[in-house]
């Protein structure tokens, strides 16, 4: 994705620019209305896909382990009743956990 589009779109979600102006510098950047409002679906958050497992599937807890400058804290999300499985480092932009974390 171009640098250009996601420094707009850090815009808007910052309330720099209202809906209107970004979609208007988003068409020019696209090239057209119809490309802006396709690339809009990639950029925005989809919260109802983000939800689509249930608390019957994983188990979470909060940890503490140490870091460079002290303690740091973090959740530990597993699947239940699974003993090998690989791991994924989620760290999250300064506006908290999204749909683009998952």
């Amino acid at each position: 994705m171009n640098q250009k589009i996601i420094n707009l779109y850090d815009k808007y979600t910052h309330s720099q620019i209202n809906r209107k102006e970004f979609m208007k510098k988003l068409a020019i950047l696209a090239g057209s209305t119809a490309l802006a409002a396709t690339i809009l679906t990639l950029l925005e958050n989809n919260y109802v896909a983000a939800a689509e497992f249930t608390s019957d599937e994983i188990t979470s807890e909060e940890i503490t382990f140490t870091g460079v400058d002290g303690e740091m804290k973090a959740v530990l999300a597993k699947p239940k009743g699974k003993k090998n499985f690989g791991a994924v480092l989620v760290i999250h932009e300064n506006r908290g956990l999204n749909p683009h974390n998952y």
